[in-house]
């Protein structure tokens, strides 16, 4: 009788890799909004103006960073 040897599945990333994957995908939505709000207010927005442009850039830079990393099988 022959046994098939079990498949073994690549491990996938630890608890602390994808936690540091998070944290930096947030840290480059941060600089990205900081960066716009910044922008916009030298470019003379007005305030709530320029909250929405940061806001938009922090979901646009934190999206990216995250599907990047999902590509490279950091999440």
């Amino acid at each position: 009788m022959a046994t098939t040897p079990p498949t073994s599945t690549p491990p996938g990333p630890s608890r602390t890799v994808k936690v540091m994957a998070l944290t930096i995908a947030l840290l480059c939505g941060l600089v990205a909004a900081v960066s716009a709000f910044t922008l916009s207010r030298h470019l003379e927005a007005t305030g709530l103006e320029a909250v929405a442009y940061s806001g938009g850039s922090f979901l646009g830079a934190t999206a990216l960073a995250q599907v990047v990393q999902e590509k490279l099988g950091l999440l």
